[in-house]
Order: C-alpha cells, then structure tokens, then sequence
C-alpha cells in the first residue's frame, strides 16, 4: 500500500474528475453519495492527508482561524477557548492559539503572525485590537470586549458576542439588595471598557429599584484580574468603607481572593457581608461557602463563534458588525 497519494490519483480510481475529488474533500459543490462514498472509500483505504499548505497558497488563506485571548491561565478565557475551538474542529478548521498575556506588543507580533499563516479568520476573546491598529480583510469575531471601546475608526468584517452585562449586573445588585444588604461597594478591572459599564449600569440601576444610595468610593478598581487582587481590594474595603455589607465582584477570580481574605480574618460570610461573583468558574461551587454568581453561556460562546466566522469565511456578509446578546443566570450558592 503507498503512503502517498495525489488527488488526480483518487479521481483516476474513483472514475470521476479532479474538481470533483476535490468538491468532496471539501465538502463543497456538488456530487452525487454514490461519487462521495467511492472518494470516501478509497481516502480512507489510502489514509490521504490533503496538502494544506499547497491548498493555502493556492487559495490565500488556510483552513486554520487564530484565537487571540489574553491570559490562557484564567479559567473563564481557558473555557471559551476550548468551547470555540471544539465547534471548529466539528466544521473542519484548526486553530492557533495566541496566549497575549495583556501586552499590546506580543499581541502586535501575533496578529502579523496569524496574518502570515493567511488564516481563515481571526477571533478575540476578552481581547480587543487596540494594538492592531491596520484594518485588514479577515473576517474577525470578537467574544465579550467591544472592539469600539478602543478603535473608534473600525472598518474590518467583525461580528460580535457577548453576554447581557447589563442584565448581569442588574442580577448582582438585586441579589445583595434583596437579601438585605444596604451599603454595597463593587471591585472591578478597567472601568473604560463596554462590559464593565455595562455591568455597572445593571448593577446601579438594581440599587435604584432597591431604593439604596450608593456611595462613588465604594467603587473598587483593580490593577488585573486575580486573586490577589482581590484580596487587596477586600482589604482595603474592610480597613477604609466602613459598614460594607455586601460586595460585587465582577470576576469570580477577584471574588476568590476576597472571600479568602475575609474568612482568613474571621469575617462571616453572609452574616456580615455578602459576596456575588460573575462568570461561575468551576472554583465556585467548590470552595467554602460556596459563591452566588453570575453564569456566562460559554458552550454557547464557543459555538456561535464558530458559525459566525465559518459564515464570514464562506461570504455571508449580512452578519459583519452583527451583534449577538446571549442571556446570563445568576447562580445562588452560600455568599448571600
């Protein structure tokens, strides 16, 4: 048996055409199940690999689209890369996976390397393209972070997905407010960008229907997402906001942190100040008490995503700068 085959070769044994062999390797165009099965058959009796390298240069771009996220270590963005690149697996694309680790230079350096591979598309997760700063004709998916928080002039072909932030937050303020907490600060990374307004507005807006006034100081801002930034936002929360009984963490990893300080320093949880988290991150359910959150779909993430810029690729040009909303639901565990 030969380790090598051409696709004139199978289309010579299948007794049909080269653009045909071809149609069904892609799964484009027309062809009969009878000429698939035969193609089919003898691909697999041969283990044929098509040359995808000689099919990229010949078409001017690969069967492979780049995931840009910005710290592969944070479990959320860990999980919604995973989710995308499992639904683009199921369509036949592969992915390279740039880890930019919050630097606009590394991520300068992988888009020109992404754009080398002539991938197929380009999709940012919690990444926006403030660094990237030429337009080009990739079709672009951007999951949770605006592009336009920091590119106002944006002309590429984008869509984009994310979370109801604001209903997300609204569920957040609704929960401390209803289970009786009256003076609520909130800690969260980068207040300019379009998802942490968001979740601000939902939240505010519940603390208005709850007739409770929020104080500007109790607004906590943190230099990145971690636990230990968490636990030195709680820390200063507890020595310098006096009566604070309730906290919004607008990321279950600086919630983490927080709780971890204030169960170290004997400060009851719910008793004396409540916790509500967001993303729901496996830690969640099982640390102790286990954490109210705020669920992100990222199943549903990963699979819209792939559609989307498998659709882009193919020439559905009315999705380009679409946006999708998907619903979020708050989790209530032992912190409220």
């Amino acid at each position: 048996m030969r380790e090598k085959l051409s696709v004139k070769e199978i289309a010579e044994m299948a007794g049909t055409s080269v653009a045909t062999v071809s149609r069904v390797i892609n799964q484009n165009g027309r062809f009969s199940k009878a000429t698939e099965k035969k193609v089919l058959d003898i691909i697999e009796q041969y283990n044929y690999q098509p040359n995808q390298l000689a099919r990229s240069l010949r078409v001017q771009h690969s069967q492979i689209i780049g995931i840009m996220v910005p710290d592969i270590s944070n479990e959320f963005f860990a999980n919604i890369t995973r989710a995308v690149q499992k639904h683009l697996l199921k369509q036949n694309y592969m992915t390279i996976i740039c880890n930019t680790n919050e630097s606009g230079m590394e991520a300068r350096k992988q888009h020109q390397m992404l754009l080398a591979q002539k991938v197929s598309g380009i999709i940012y997760i919690n990444s926006g393209s403030e660094d990237i700063m030429e337009s080009t004709n990739v079709p672009t998916v951007y999951i949770d972070r605006d592009p336009r928080d920091t590119r106002k002039n944006l002309d590429e072909n984008y869509a984009m997905i994310e979370c109801d932030n604001i209903q997300g937050g609204y569920l957040a303020g609704q929960e401390l407010a209803r289970k009786g907490s009256r003076k609520i600060a909130y800690v969260c990374f980068n207040r300019t960008l379009s998802t942490i307004k968001k979740r601000i507005q939902g939240f505010l807006t519940a603390l208005e229907e709850a007739k409770i006034a929020f104080d500007p100081a109790c607004g906590i801002y943190v230099n990145e997402v971690s636990i230990e930034e968490g636990i030195l936002a709680t820390e200063y929360i507890v020595h310098h906001l006096k009566d604070v009984d309730g906290i919004f963490y607008m990321s279950d990893l600086l919630a983490v942190g927080g709780l971890g300080y204030l169960m170290r320093n004997r400060i009851q949880v719910p008793k004396q100040i409540r916790l509500v988290g967001f993303d729901d991150i496996s830690i969640s359910s099982n640390i102790f008490p286990s954490l109210t959150t705020v669920h992100q779909p990222v199943e549903e993430f990963g699979s819209l995503a792939a559609r989307r810029i498998v659709d882009m690729i193919n020439g559905k040009n009315d999705i380009w700068q679409q946006r999708q909303r998907l619903p979020v639901e708050l989790i209530v565990r032992e912190t409220t």
